[in-house]
This record gives structure tokens, sequence and C-alpha cells, in this order.
């Protein structure tokens, strides 16, 4: 596994301090305010019950499958506590990503006020990686990072350009935790974890909020064969996250075989109860994410154009005009 990145984007000084943008002035304010205190404004005392999943049941979509239920009720809890601290191993590794990213912002972005707020989303991506690091403790139990999701950080981190890592990180990679995020604010049913995800949530959502305020005016002032570059980019790092052939089911189907249970067999089986059931073939939850957050934000910025527009819709995360 690659572990040193090169980039070639320029580090941009500036030596006027006067602030141009009040909206990002008052996101540097919130994230000011907003700070929190892993140590402090968590209860960390209690620990997970024995008895407790991390997740509620009736909001674990696997938990409803005659599948599921075939299953002995210590296969059961072992695949939840498996797929959990998977999911969650996940977030971490992504929000190292994010700290790293983010360090290279406050190099690269050329406002005062933009290298001020990214300096404070460092704080932010270290105190998630604290976070959820401490949580899989409590676990005992963590899992490598995906294939893909390395692959598109290392993509971020290489980029040549702000306007590039801006788009990965601030646009696809917090939209996807965004989204996912709130899916867990429901899911969650361990009283720490719905207290790290409320907080961590708060936290994303400026983080979106940054990169939609900084792309909204760069992008539509780029060069025609940049913003053709970004739109390209976006959609290559979409195709990865989603697994297209990265060895994506290598790394997911070890939490299952940690359960005890054969992966293809738990697969095909889930996926041929959908079908009987709806008559549309197996999608999973990171898809949805991807149409419900991702791709919004990617047009709010304007990098989804009438050129590339198609591609989305042969994947799915458009309806088609």
């Amino acid at each position: 596994m690659k572990l040193q990145i090169e980039t070639t984007c320029p580090t941009q000084w500036k030596f006027e301090y006067e602030s141009s943008d009040p909206q990002l002035d008052d996101l540097y304010e919130r994230a000011k305010t907003d700070q929190w205190n892993v140590s402090v404004d968590i209860d960390w005392s209690k620990g997970i019950r024995e008895d407790q999943d991390v997740f509620k049941r009736a909001e674990t979509p696997i938990t409803k499958t005659k599948f599921f239920g075939s299953l002995s009720k210590q296969t059961q809890k072992d695949l939840l506590a498996n797929q959990a601290a998977f999911m969650l191993s996940q977030f971490l590794h992504g929000e190292q990503g994010a700290l790293l990213c983010c360090g290279q912002l406050v190099d690269s972005v050329p406002s005062v006020e933009g290298k001020l707020y990214a300096a404070t989303q460092v704080m932010d991506e270290a105190r998630h990686v604290e976070v959820f690091h401490r949580y899989l403790g409590l676990l005992d139990r963590s899992y490598p990072v995906l294939n893909g999701l390395k692959n598109v950080l290392d993509a971020i981190l290489a980029a040549e350009t702000w306007q590039a890592k801006c788009v990965g990180m601030q646009i696809m990679v917090e939209s996807l935790a965004m989204g996912t995020f709130r899916n867990m604010m429901v899911q969650a049913d361990d009283p720490i974890l719905q207290n790290i995800v409320r907080l961590t949530a708060q936290d994303e959502a400026r983080h979106v909020a940054f990169g939609i305020l900084s792309l909204s005016e760069e992008i539509p002032k780029m060069p025609e064969e940049d913003r053709v570059a970004l739109e390209d980019f976006a959609l290559a790092a979409i195709g990865i996250l989603r697994g297209g052939g990265d060895g994506r089911g290598v790394n997911v189907a070890q939490s299952i075989i940690d359960a005890g249970i054969d992966p293809v067999e738990m697969r095909n089986a889930i996926a041929k109860e959908r079908e009987e059931a709806t008559g549309m073939p197996f999608e999973t939850e990171q898809k949805s994410v991807v149409h419900e957050y991702m791709v919004p934000n990617l047009e709010k910025v304007g990098l989804i154009s009438a050129r590339i527009r198609p591609k989305y819709e042969e994947l799915g995360l458009i309806v088609a005009a």
C-alpha cells in the first residue's frame, strides 16, 4: 500500500489580510464556536453494554432478510458488530485523509478567509480521527481501509490544484460522510455513538458548506479545459467509491468471514430475496447517499454539465429528462 503521496500543488502566500467574503467569515466564526472536545463532551464512562447492538436492528436492512433470520443469535450479533466496526473503520481512515487534505488546503487556497476556515477544519478532522479511533477501541475490532476509498483519497492528495482537492474532499467525500451520518443518527443504538455522530455531523455540514461557497464562484471562472478535467475527476471518483473493480468486495468480505459466514452465499441469498420481492436488483445504501447528497452538491458548484450529465444518467444517479 502506498503511504507517501507526491503533489505539485503550489503553496500560495497572501499578504492582504482583509476578508472579502462575508459568508466564509460567518462560516469561520461558526467553526470557532462549535469546537468540541472528545475527552470532555462525550461520556465514555459506561462503555458499550454486552447486550447492546451498535445500530438498531429495526433500522439495519440486513436484519429484515430471511438469510439473517436463519443465523444463530451469536452469529447475528457477531455479524452486526463486525459490519459496524468495518463501516466505522472506513470513517476513521477517511477522516485521516481529510486531515491531510485540509492541511494542503491551508497551503493552497488563495484567499485569507479560505485559509483561516481550512485551518479550523484541520482541527475538526484531527478530532474525528481521535473519536473514531477511541470508539473502535471500545468495539475491540477494526478493519483496513477500502481499496476504493484509499485510491480516491490518494488522488485527492496528489491533485495538482486546490480546486481539485476541494471538489474531491469538500464536495464528494464530505457529502458522502454527511449523508451517511444523517442515516446513522436514526440507526445508532449505542448512546456513545449517537453523541459522536451528532457532533461529527455538525462539523461535516460546515465542511460541505465551505466547498460549495468556495467553488460556486470559482468554477464558472475557470478555463473550459480545467472545468472539464474537474468534471471527469469527480465522475471517476464516484466510480471508484462505488466499487468499480477495485477490490472492494475482498475488504468487505472479511467482516462477514470473521462472523463465520460465506460472503458469496450471503450476498447471493440477499440479492435473490430482494429481486423476488421487488423485481429490482440489489443496491447498496451507498448508491442512495451518492444520489441524494453528492450529486446535488456537484450540480450546485457547476460540475454536472450537459456534456457529462448522460454519464450520470447511465449510472442511475440522475433521472434522464
